[in-house]
């Protein structure tokens, strides 16, 4: 193998990026960042509306406890995402109505229009798509596009 100017450059490099996004992406940051988001919130009652299923109930430490070297593992509760399947042939007027039958929108005739405008009609793949609710119509089609 030959050594030249531009593998130690790589070389080099590498090592410098690598070190960067250990500083940046250290479990210890992370975590005491989170622990800190965990302990300045309200505990507030869990509602209907606000339970996240299958999501286990957020750890807090609390100030008599002796730190540990390894801290408690917390869980950010994030958008709830839903498989959304369109099958094979399906039309647009179709994939307005599942959506619309499955909570993603709200109007199956405003999600129309968009698609109308978009000139998207025909273009939905069949396949199986991960959304998240409260998407607006736009950000929809696009994630049925890709």
């Amino acid at each position: 193998m030959k050594v030249t100017r531009s593998y130690w450059l790589g070389l080099g490099s590498g090592l410098i990026l690598s070190a960067m996004m250990v500083l940046i992406f250290s479990p210890q940051e992370e975590i005491s960042d989170v622990q800190s988001i965990v302990n300045s919130q309200e505990i507030l009652p869990m509602t209907e509306d606000t339970k996240q299923p299958d999501s286990p109930p957020l750890v807090q430490s609390s100030e008599s406890t002796p730190k540990q070297n390894t801290p408690p593992m917390v869980k950010i509760p994030s958008p709830v995402d839903q498989d959304f399947v369109i099958p094979k042939g399906t039309s647009a007027e179709r994939i307005a109505e599942l959506l619309f039958v499955q909570g993603f929108i709200k109007d199956k005739d405003v999600f129309l229009n968009i698609v109308h405008q978009m000139r998207a009609e025909r273009q939905f793949r069949a396949g199986t798509f991960s959304l998240s609710f409260g998407l607006t119509e736009e950000e929809l089609i696009h994630r049925l596009l890709k």
